[in-house]
């Protein structure tokens, strides 16, 4: 028998993108598959929508709890899978039809962890195909190269998220051998750990160039809060995992890219506090920027326009 993929969709008031996020996954041409959808507190009736998919789909299956955030919900997706191989997908997000047939093609065929595709952006400009500025291997690849693949952005746009993958359940494991969760204490940022900790297990792992998921950016989404308590989780998740790789001796040029986008992110971070004028939250953002000023500058040697900006934010 093909093996069974779960699919864990965190689902929080998306009454007008869920119906073609659902309808995406429930026509994939691989059929062995688990759809969890976890409603996280819904009050727009998105709830209602996963039920009626649920009321014709036997493998659907809802969970409606009180909301926990998205890593909560992603948690109770993980807590109740039952596949093989796990997928997460975005509740506003919709994959090709033949997105999760042909992973778990690769995934057979080279005895996988872990298995990763392209993606399209998508937003009020249209349809973006992300690509890579350097090629990604597509031979079956290790840990530090996937590390490098993962947080070399400026090379490597394709690997940096969890929802374009599919990995194998056995590799999901924490260091206590329990199942890897989300830190639920973050409210950003649960997924940049979760992927930090799954890819320190991963010995093997494959990218297929052609995308297939569809990345909807809004606005309203967590990576472009203005909120500076988000912000501060997002910087402590890149903190965890600096300290995640120092303990276990990943390449110092790895750990560099990753302090080098912990600087980027407090620029970003430094910038809203100065709009906002919150001058101790301002204080606080530069303080990371000093901290990591030297990987950012060596790391940007080539980009004498990001090196300015961020001298000029440093001394606002």
């Amino acid at each position: 028998m093909n093996k069974k993929i779960s699919v864990i969709i965190p689902v929080y008031n998306t009454k007008k993108e869920l119906t073609k996020c659902l309808e995406s996954i429930a026509n994939q041409t691989y059929r062995h598959l688990e759809i969890i959808c976890v409603d996280d507190g819904s009050n727009d009736g998105s709830g209602k929508i996963a039920d009626a998919f649920a009321g014709k789909d036997d493998r659907f299956k809802v969970i409606h709890q009180q909301n926990k955030g998205e890593s909560g919900a992603r948690n109770t997706g993980l807590k109740a899978a039952t596949g093989d191989i796990i997928a997460f997908c975005d509740c506003d997000d919709w994959i090709e039809p033949d997105m999760y047939e042909a992973l778990m093609h690769e995934i057979s065929t080279y005895n996988l962890d872990m298995a990763a595709a392209g993606w399209f952006k998508e937003s009020g400009e249209g349809e973006e195909i992300i690509r890579n500025a350097q090629p990604i291997s597509d031979e079956v690849f290790g840990r530090e190269q996937l590390l490098n693949y993962i947080y070399m952005r400026d090379c490597y746009r394709g690997m940096a998220y969890i929802w374009n993958k599919l990995y194998k359940k056995e590799i999901l494991k924490d260091s206590d051998n329990s199942v890897l969760l989300f830190d639920e204490k973050l409210l950003l940022g649960g997924d940049v750990v979760f992927l930090a900790k799954a890819a320190l297990n991963i010995k093997r792992a494959k990218y297929m160039e052609r995308p297939f998921y569809h990345y909807v950016q809004r606005e309203a989404s967590g990576c472009h809060t203005k909120n500076v308590t988000r912000i501060r989780d997002w910087l402590k998740a890149y903190e965890i995992v600096i300290e995640l790789f120092e303990e276990k001796k990943v390449d110092n040029n790895t750990i560099g890219y990753v302090k080098r986008f912990l600087a980027y992110h407090s620029s970003n971070a430094a910038e809203i506090a100065i709009h906002q004028e919150k001058a101790e939250a301002k204080r606080e953002f530069q303080h990371f920027m000093k901290l990591y000023e030297k990987e950012y500058v060596e790391l940007n040697s080539q980009y004498p326009e990001r090196i300015e900006r961020y001298y000029r934010l440093l001394k606002a």
